[in-house]
C-alpha cells in the first residue's frame, strides 16, 4: 500500500502533509516535532498535539469518533460532551480520523486547497466583496461565542484537560518577551518605551492571576491563518487547535480582531487606522460575538464580557499588532524586507501608521471594543 505525500505550508509550528492514495482519496497528516517547523532551533513540547486532539474531539460535535479514538476514555468523554455544544451553521472544524500519541502524529479530514483568510483576502488577490468579508467575520464571531458560552457552563469538566502549558510557555517566551525587547528598541516607541513595557508587564500579571469565574474554553490561537473560507459552499473552516486552552476571552477576541483590521489595512492603500473608522468586518466580528453570547448564554455573557474584559481584549489587540509590526509584518508600501527573509521590524511609513495606533490600545484605550458591552 503506498501513498503520495505533499508538504503543506503556512503554519509555523507543525509539519503537515497531504496524503493521497491510488484511488485519489486524501487526508492530512500533522506531525508534532520537538521543535517548531518554521524555527528548527526553537524547542516546543510535542504535548501540543495532545491538546489539539482533545480540542478536535470536543469540537467535532455530532461526528462519531473513529474506533481507535473512542477506546481512549478521556477522548470519548470530550467527544460526548461536545455533542451538547450548539453548532454554528456554515462553520466547520475538520474531523479527527486517527491519533498516535506515541509517535506524535494525527490524521485529519482534508479540507482541500482552500486558502487561509489572510491569503484569500490579500493585496495579491481581487478585491473581495464586503458581503463575504462580513459573512466570515460574523460566522467566526458566532462560533467563538458558542464555544465560550458552552465552555463557561462546563468548566468543571473541561479544566482537567485544557491547561495548555506548552501554549502558555510559548506565549510567555516568544510573545511577551519578544514584544518587550522590541518595544524598547524601536525608534518610534523610544519616547514611551518604559510606559509601554510597564503596560505589558501589568497585563501579564493581571491575566495570570485572573478570577476563575471569568475564564472559559478558548480556541487559543485564533488568527486569519486559522480561518479558511470556501466562497462556493459558503462555509468557514477553522483549523489548528494546538493552543486550545482555558482562560480569558481576550485571547480569542483581541487576537482575531488584531488580524482582521491589519488585513483591511493591507488591502486598502488609503486606510489610516488613526483617522478612519474601524473596518466593518472587525466591528461585525465583535457584534456577532456579543449578540450570540448575550442571547444564547446570558449568564456566561455577564460573567465573561465585562468592561474590564473588553479593556484586556483591546490591550491584547494592540500588543498583537505591535508584535507583528516589530517582527516585519503588515507592510503595504513594499519598502520593508519580507519576514521570510528574516525578522526585521518595519521601519517604513506603515510602521509609522500602525505602531502609534497599536500603542494607544496597549496603554488602555478601549475604543471600538466597547461594542462588546
Amino acid at each position: 500500500y503506498s501513498v503520495s505525500a505533499t508538504r503543506l505550508t503556512g503554519g509555523m509550528i507543525n509539519f503537515v502533509w497531504r496524503l493521497e492514495n491510488a484511488q485519489g482519496h486524501t487526508v492530512v497528516l500533522k506531525y508534532a516535532s520537538d521543535v517548531m517547523s518554521a524555527y528548527p532551533n526553537a524547542p516546543m513540547s510535542t504535548e501540543r498535539l495532545e491538546f489539539e486532539v482533545r480540542g478536535l474531539c470536543l469540537l467535532n460535535g455530532p461526528h462519531i469518533l473513529a474506533p481507535s479514538l473512542s477506546e481512549t476514555p478521556h477522548l470519548r468523554m470530550l467527544a460526548e460532551l461536545g455533542m451538547l455544544m450548539p453548532q454554528t451553521p456554515g462553520v466547520h472544524v475538520p474531523r479527527l480520523l486517527h491519533y498516535d500519541s506515541k509517535r506524535h502524529f494525527a490524521v485529519l479530514e482534508d479540507l482541500g486547497s482552500l486558502q487561509p483568510y489572510n491569503e484569500w483576502n490579500s493585496p495579491e488577490q481581487p478585491a473581495r466583496p464586503l458581503e463575504d468579508l462580513v459573512f466570515v467575520s460574523r460566522s467566526v464571531g458566532q462560533w467563538v461565542a458558542r464555544l465560550h458560552g458552552f465552555g463557561a457552563g462546563h468548566m468543571h469538566k473541561l479544566l482537567p484537560y485544557f491547561v495548555n502549558t506548552p501554549a502558555r510557555e510559548f506565549l510567555g517566551s516568544v510573545f511577551y518577551d519578544t514584544l518587550r525587547k522590541r518595544i524598547a528598541e524601536h525608534p518610534l516607541l523610544m519616547h514611551d518605551k518604559c510606559g509601554l513595557v510597564k503596560a505589558v508587564d501589568e497585563f501579564v500579571e493581571q491575566t495570570q492571576h485572573a478570577d476563575a469565574a471569568s475564564k472559559t474554553m478558548l480556541f487559543g490561537d485564533l488568527w486569519s491563518g486559522s480561518v479558511l473560507f470556501d466562497p462556493t459552499k459558503r462555509t468557514v473552516n477553522i483549523v489548528d487547535l494546538e493552543f486550545a486552552d482555558t482562560g480569558l476571552i481576550f485571547a480569542d477576541i483581541g487576537h482575531f480582531a488584531a488580524h482582521l483590521l491589519p488585513t483591511h489595512f493591507l488591502c486598502n492603500a488609503s486606510y489610516n487606522p488613526a483617522t478612519d473608522p474601524c473596518p466593518e468586518p472587525t466591528i461585525e466580528f465583535l457584534r456577532a460575538y456579543k449578540e450570540t453570547l448575550q442571547k444564547e448564554h446570558p449568564e456566561a455573557y455577564h460573567r465573561l464580557v465585562t468592561p474590564e474584559a473588553a479593556r484586556l481584549s483591546a490591550v491584547f489587540f494592540g500588543m498583537e499588532i505591535a508584535r507583528d509590526v516589530l517582527t516585519g509584518y503588515w507592510c503595504r508600501c513594499g519598502k520593508s524586507p519580507s519576514p521570510e527573509n528574516g525578522e526585521f521590524p518595519l521601519s517604513c511609513e506603515c510602521a509609522g501608521l500602525l505602531l502609534p495606533y497599536a500603542a494607544q490600545f496597549i496603554r488602555g484605550n478601549v475604543s471600538f471594543f466597547k461594542t462588546l458591552y
